[in-house]
């Protein structure tokens, strides 16, 4: 009935207000940031709230430190944007959440539609994928690359250009995210085969061309690791 409730840090809170003015454009790529002790009375929290945010993001690719200069908006390609951010998933547990959240909005409907769009290729594709991953169960390993290849051969076989175009930029940050889920995940015995076998219903009932089926089965595996991770969140620091 109750849910958890989450509080933020300071710092996460001032990464938010500068990220923020960078997408309405208030913040452009070669502008200056006004000095740690300005941005901490302008915003109202201590300066090491604000060194801890503008190394975050200095972390990410987003800003860029001059000495004897100062702070400037980095001028950065969307895919060394990416690269940056999949590190920063793998370190920040919320990041895995919120990334889940992503993938839910996209694969549920890509497994829909896959089971509508999907031919004979895309059908063999998502078998041999899932007979990586099966070896991967036996083998013991993390399995994290198979995995992601299953849920791309899904994307692939929506016939929409765009979402497999997104799930690729998206590429990095999904395996990222299936790493750290795996290695809480495996920490729990039965759990490889559970994944196994949520992926397993994914594909048939994308095979027997059940749009309903396969996003519910997609729903099902999702909504798992979720249950899992917020575990983890929750779990001691």
């Amino acid at each position: 009935m109750f849910q958890r409730i989450k509080t933020k840090r300071v710092y996460e809170l001032v990464v938010e207000q500068i990220q923020e003015h960078m997408r309405k454009g208030d913040l452009r790529p070669g502008d200056k940031l006004m000095s740690e002790r300005e941005l901490a009375e302008m915003l109202g929290v201590s300066r090491s709230a604000v060194r801890e945010a503008l190394s975050a993001l200095d972390f990410m690719g987003v800003l860029e430190c001059r000495q004897g200069e100062g702070t400037f908006i980095a001028d950065v390609s969307s895919q060394l944007l990416l690269e940056h951010l999949a590190v920063f998933v793998t370190i920040d547990r919320e990041a895995n959440l919120e990334l889940l959240e992503l993938r839910k909005i996209l694969e549920v409907a890509a497994a829909k539609m896959a089971a509508v769009r999907a031919g004979p290729a895309d059908i063999e594709k998502m078998a041999d994928a899932l007979c990586l991953m099966e070896q991967d169960v036996h083998s013991g390993i993390l399995g994290e690359s198979n995995d992601a290849l299953f849920h791309r051969c899904i994307v692939e076989s929506t016939q929409n250009k765009m979402l497999a175009k997104s799930m690729v930029l998206l590429s990095d940050l999904v395996v990222q995210n299936m790493r750290v889920s795996r290695q809480f995940l495996f920490q729990r015995p039965g759990n490889r085969e559970r994944l196994y076998n949520q992926h397993r219903l994914v594909f048939l009932a994308i095979k027997e061309g059940n749009s309903e089926k396969a996003g519910r089965a997609m729903v099902d595996h999702l909504n798992f690791v979720e249950r899992e991770l917020i575990c983890y969140v929750s779990g001691p620091e």
